[in-house]
């Protein structure tokens, strides 16, 4: 069934604790609110870098039929932000966020024909399938995260066209760099840092 609601050209689908799980791997600890995405900026980001207009849904585990009272400020702050919010439950053994996004991606290519699509998840072997029938079809196809933790599985999707595009780097959707270790080209690398 189609929406009545009007299309957009670009949806933008994100996995927020998986974003914030790469986040607490890189700092070490639970994110404090420096360290975590600031969605204004992803929002931002999005609608420069996607076809206009770009939805942004972030999608959510309420783990139960009331909205617990911890995640009330965060929603509120999400649509602040701009950003619409899929707020899903079920049985203990379901991966609802998963299965949101899933039902999500394959409605957007079922009803929204050459729409672009972003995905802000690092989660390849829940995903990879279901974005490799957009990059068939030739849409804008894109993963945000932190490149380090993406899926191999999303990599292996790059020669049909998958963007990896880096949160902190081409996003900057951060308040303050994150201590990562990355990978440097040896032709750019400066070996005065380390002498």
């Amino acid at each position: 069934m189609q929406s009545a609601r009007p299309a957009a050209a670009s949806y933008v689908l994100i996995d927020a604790e998986n974003v914030d799980w790469a986040v607490s791997n890189i700092v070490g600890r639970k994110p404090e609110p420096q360290d975590r995405v600031q969605f204004d900026r992803l929002v931002a980001f999005c609608d420069t870098y996607f076809p206009k207009p770009v939805r942004c849904v972030v999608v959510l585990n309420a783990r139960g039929e009331q909205l617990p009272d911890a995640m009330i400020g965060f929603v509120r702050a999400l649509k602040s932000a701009g950003c619409e919010v899929a707020l899903l439950h079920g049985r203990p053994d379901q991966k609802v966020v998963d299965l949101g996004i899933l039902k999500l991606l394959e409605n957007i290519r079922t009803q929204r024909p050459g729409a672009a699509v972003g995905l802000a998840s690092h989660d390849g072997a829940d995903f990879a399938e279901a974005l490799k029938p957009l990059l068939e079809e030739k849409r804008q196809v894109a993963v945000l995260g932190l490149r380090e933790y993406v899926s191999q599985r999303f990599r292996e999707l790059t020669p049909l066209g998958l963007k990896v595009v880096d949160l902190e780097l081409n996003a900057r959707v951060f308040q303050r760099p994150l201590p990562r270790l990355l990978p440097v080209n040896v032709d750019e690398f400066d070996p005065t840092m380390f002498v």
